[in-house]
């Protein structure tokens, strides 16, 4: 299943070429309260699912049009993997991702996990701003993960019960101002964090359309040329893995987001520029359409 958030403030089902608007449709049935919330859907999926196929047969359809497209959720926080690619190759056609092989541990690359902030967050068709003074902004694609319950301590074994699904995250970057050499840089939530820094979207793709996360195909294209291309099986530290270890760090929620690490190295990325446009899209997931532009 497919859920999106369209605007101005609605719920949908993806169904082929068609949206299925559901929000206003399950509170008139009292299942949600009027003008819920994606998080709102994902904390009750449970009881809401059952009814959603019938939801299919008679809501209000309309074409799917991406300018419709909202970030599909607005999460309390969103972590992010660091160095969780096998990495080894300069070759694109490789799975694994491009730059020297990593030497860090799992267990240290899970230490290396960093926050963005949820203000970062756009959506499909948005632009992404690069930021005033002498910054470098290079895109990052990452398979995102969508907490579906509430996850405090949770066992690596029981970790994808407390997925509620994937969408498609650009972890951006800013590098900068800083020349190289002088020691002095900006720690990873700085670089990561300003405005337009967490594209996500088209929509959220829930957990049983996805069995098998660390086999999706990924790919990047800046103004048509494809950048990025690489398979989530080259991850370290798998869906699993980086939910366990995060929940122990903290209480997950419905609707926190963790964006599990880009494959390439910074020497493999390019630097955008004003004007460009991407196209971000990961295998049974979806893809979306963003803009590049000044702030």
């Amino acid at each position: 299943m497919r859920v999106a958030s369209i605007k101005p403030n609605e719920l949908a089902l993806v169904d082929g070429e068609e949206l299925v608007l559901i929000g206003d449709l399950l509170a008139q049935r009292g299942i949600l309260s009027q003008r819920s919330s994606m998080v709102d859907l994902i904390a009750q999926y449970d009881s809401v699912k059952n009814v959603l196929g019938s939801a299919v047969s008679t809501a209000k359809r309309i074409r799917l049009d991406p300018d419709l497209l909202k970030p599909p959720v607005r999460p309390s926080k969103i972590w992010a993997a660091a160095f969780n690619y096998k990495r080894g190759t300069s070759d694109i056609k490789e799975a694994a991702g491009r730059g020297e092989t990593l030497k860090f541990t799992p267990e240290q690359a899970l230490e290396m996990i960093f926050l963005k902030p949820p203000s970062a967050v756009i959506g499909p068709g948005q632009t992404i701003l690069i930021p005033k003074g002498e910054r470098v902004v290079y895109p990052e694609l990452e398979l995102c993960v969508v907490i579906g319950k509430e996850a405090r301590n949770i066992a690596k074994d029981n970790a994808l019960d407390y997925v509620f699904g994937y969408t498609v995250m650009l972890d951006m970057t800013a590098r900068g101002p800083n020349p190289p050499g002088t020691g002095v840089g900006s720690c990873r939530s700085v670089r990561k964090g300003f405005e337009t820094f967490a594209p996500i979207g088209p929509w959220i793709t829930t957990r049983d359309e996805i069995p098998a996360p660390h086999r999706l195909t990924m790919n990047l294209w800046i103004d048509g040329e494809l950048r990025q291309s690489a398979n989530t099986s080259g991850m370290i530290n798998g869906v699993a893995e980086l939910v366990s270890f995060l929940s122990e760090v903290t209480t997950l929620l419905p609707g926190d987001l963790i964006s599990t690490g880009n494959p390439d190295s910074p020497a493999f990325q390019r630097k955008l520029v004003a004007g460009e446009e991407l196209k971000a899209e990961i295998e049974n997931i979806g893809a979306m359409n963003l803009f590049v532009g000044n702030a």
